[in-house]
């Protein structure tokens, strides 16, 4: 029985995606449990269903919308009070492009694309906050400023800025959080140790010498890691003694003649003699100054071999699982 309901339901769907997107402050949530149920009746199996209704028995299509519906209604209860204190504003346009997105297409439940199609639609939330700072507030969200929080005083408060103490809510745009500390992000050729403290569309180059903030590469571009590329994939190469994926020589390990023992120097293979007063060495700079140190044998250092470059960007556009993950309420 349950499986006649779901090939008629997913009959009746065919024709189109079957779901009106029309959505304003007092329906969004039915808009939402559309969509939800939608994707959940035409993609996903009875267990996952039944998963994300948090129930343990069948339950339709129309009583899918029902249970959705409630308890979306109950998430949205802070926003809805702002609303009517004037404190936030509903905006049906960036709620229905994005619900529009998260739609499965008529006979589609997965692809493979270069990004979600709901990634940029559903990016603004459709709650605008109208709350300047210094005045009263009940959450974030009713904050005008994006660079505003809610905080203990429920006052918007902005967020401190290049050279002020890092709040719990973190720094403004363009600012980073550094040893307690806010701190301007760096353009191109700003030294750095990590990416969060470049701008956006930079990268921190740490093969650079020195490290160094540097344009995210295209595909097809060199890469030294996953995080140079704006796709996020760099192709590895592979080590020349191994199967081992690489981005650079340095990733590869060392070998030791003979033993077959891991290194990073000649000093991890054996002991050496220091070229003057010979002197027992273990490392390269164990002889002092102005002296070297002779190793034996020297550590083997396999190349990394390849055409490392960004490769194009690959994502599984999942309708059931992804899609409901990423419905636009709280």
């Amino acid at each position: 029985m349950r499986a006649r309901l779901l090939a008629i339901v997913f009959l009746l769907g065919c024709g189109g995606s079957g779901v009106d997107i029309n959505s304003n402050q007092d329906n969004v949530c039915d808009q939402v449990a559309d969509v939800a149920c939608h994707n959940l009746y035409q993609c996903c199996a009875e267990g996952e269903i039944e998963k994300f209704l948090a129930v343990s028995d069948p339950r339709t299509e129309d009583e899918c919308r029902v249970d959705v519906s409630r308890r979306c209604t109950r998430s949205i209860a802070a926003l809805d009070f702002g609303i009517s204190q004037k404190h936030l504003k509903f905006d049906a346009k960036t709620m229905n492009e994005c619900l529009d997105a998260l739609v499965a297409p008529s006979d589609t439940c997965a692809t493979i694309e270069s990004a979600l199609p709901w990634t940029d639609a559903c990016m603004t939330s459709a709650w605008i906050g109208l709350v300047d700072n210094g005045a009263a507030c009940l959450t974030t969200a009713e904050c005008a400023s994006k660079d505003s929080f809610c905080g203990a005083g429920q006052t918007c408060i902005a967020l401190p800025g290049d050279g002020q103490p890092c709040s719990a809510f973190g720094c403004a745009s363009g600012t980073f959080c550094s040893a307690g500390t806010c701190r301007a992000q760096g353009g191109p050729g700003a030294a750095c140790t990590s990416s969060i403290q470049c701008v956006k569309g930079l990268f921190c180059d740490v093969a650079a010498a020195p490290a160094a903030c540097a344009p995210l590469r295209a595909p097809g571009e060199a890469c030294t890691s996953s995080a140079a590329c704006t796709s996020n994939h760099c192709n590895p190469g592979t080590c020349s003694d191994s199967s081992a994926n690489c981005f650079s020589s340095n990733d590869c390990l060392g070998r030791c003649p003979v033993t077959g023992f891991t290194c990073t120097n000649d000093g991890n293979c054996g002991a050496g003699t220091c070229m003057t007063g010979g002197a027992t060495c273990f490392t390269p700079t164990g002889c002092g100054v102005g002296n070297t140190c002779i190793f034996p044998v020297a550590c083997n250092h396999p190349t990394c071999a390849g055409d490392i470059v960004c490769g194009e960007s690959h994502v599984t556009v999942d309708y059931c699982q992804g899609a409901l993950n990423d419905l636009p309420v709280p």
